[in-house]
């Protein structure tokens, strides 16, 4: 089998021609590999060792690649069943291991943006749309709590309250799950007002660690109090496990809580979409809470909630005046909804380290 790497070019050896020293070129190599995510570098990895697998079998040259080998590869992974979006990682992948290589991108060729267009309009008329995880909505964490905390169960265990931290935090920061794991304590201040500031040093559309501040609610910030060791060091984990295992985490207590299934790390973040959506809340408002550097995801995440905000649902509305008078009944805020106590009473057995976060949990006698 034959392989093909996206980083190529980035050989060990400094490159003839040119008078380089070693120790200099290894920090050339190191840089520039740093310009991609690991998780990105093996992904790409992934699909340029399928590629290689497929041109071997083809019996035609893994590199350069012709643009019409690729769309015959393009079309053989389509009728395999892989969705669009993974083929155009695919693409992607390909694409940059030919740029690095200093040869000719093979997929930006006429033929095989045609095909990948081809393949998508056959993908819509079968039927066949991007799956997207279920967003964990306000409703939704509202159904954990009195899970977690409903009265006459036993205490919560520390990996439950820190799952449930987790989600809380995870959802008012819309955070991915690759940021949520990086988290460490330094990066969460409480404000004079309980709320609290948690610090997002780096992220999926912010590489270069410009950084950003989120807000968290005091109900949130309590619910860090219950799982913050006395003896925290800024720099220790907040949740002390990896983005892929707070997918399962999350999954794990969606499906204890009746949710159902369907939810994963990125849960969070979809429905705070969607629930900000609901609210009212612009599309730039989104992307700038949700730090999205494109409109197109936390587009297509509300398109339920937009469309109930449409120009149809507004007539409706209007309607809905002159056959029911009188004012409607005003809606509480979103974090009285979930964190009312008599709503959702907590098990006061659940032991805290925080006596203000326990008094605001606590049953009333």
């Amino acid at each position: 089998m034959k392989s093909i790497s996206s980083s190529a070019p980035l050989s060990s050896i400094p490159p003839t021609g040119v008078q380089l020293p070693v120790t200099g070129w290894e920090r050339v190599v190191d840089a520039a590999r740093n310009s991609r995510a690991a998780a990105t570098t093996k992904t790409y990895r992934t699909y340029l060792t399928a590629w290689a697998d497929h041109a071997e079998r083809r019996g035609v040259p893994v590199r350069p690649a012709h643009p019409a080998a690729v769309a015959e590869w393009l079309t053989t992974m389509a009728d395999e069943g892989k969705s669009i979006s993974t083929l155009g990682v695919a693409r992607a992948a390909l694409a940059a291991a030919h740029r690095e290589a200093g040869l000719e991108d093979p997929t930006a060729t006429e033929l095989v943006r045609r095909v990948l267009s081809g393949l998508a309009r056959e993908s819509a008329r079968q039927g066949r749309r991007p799956s997207q995880v279920k967003g964990l909505t306000a409703d939704d964490l509202r159904l954990i709590l009195a899970h977690v905390h409903s009265p006459g169960t036993p205490p919560a265990t520390p990996a439950v309250l820190r799952d449930v931290a987790m989600v809380q935090v995870m959802r008012d920061a819309l955070l991915r799950r690759g940021e949520a794991a990086e988290l460490v304590w330094a990066d969460v201040s409480r404000a004079s007002d309980g709320s609290g500031r948690l610090v997002i040093r780096h992220s999926k559309t912010d590489p270069e660690g410009k950084g950003a501040v989120a807000y968290l609610g005091a109900a949130t910030m309590d619910a860090l109090e219950r799982i913050r060791p006395i003896d925290a060091s800024p720099e220790a984990s907040v949740f002390g496990i990896t983005g892929p295992y707070i997918s399962v985490r999350i999954a794990e207590l969606a499906e204890r809580s009746g949710l159902g299934r369907g939810y994963s790390g990125h849960s969070c973040r979809i429905g705070m979409a969607q629930d900000l959506a609901a609210e009212g809340y612009s599309l730039t408002q989104l992307m700038t809470a949700g730090r999205w550097a494109n409109p197109a995801m936390p587009a297509r995440y509300t398109r339920n909630e937009a469309a109930a905000r449409n120009a149809v649902a507004q007539y409706y509305r209007q309607l809905s005046l002159f056959q029911k008078p009188g004012p409607a009944a005003e809606k509480p805020h979103v974090e009285q909804r979930l964190f009312a106590e008599e709503k959702h009473p907590i098990n006061t057995t659940v032991v805290t380290q925080n006596p203000r976060s326990e008094q605001r949990y606590a049953v009333n006698p």
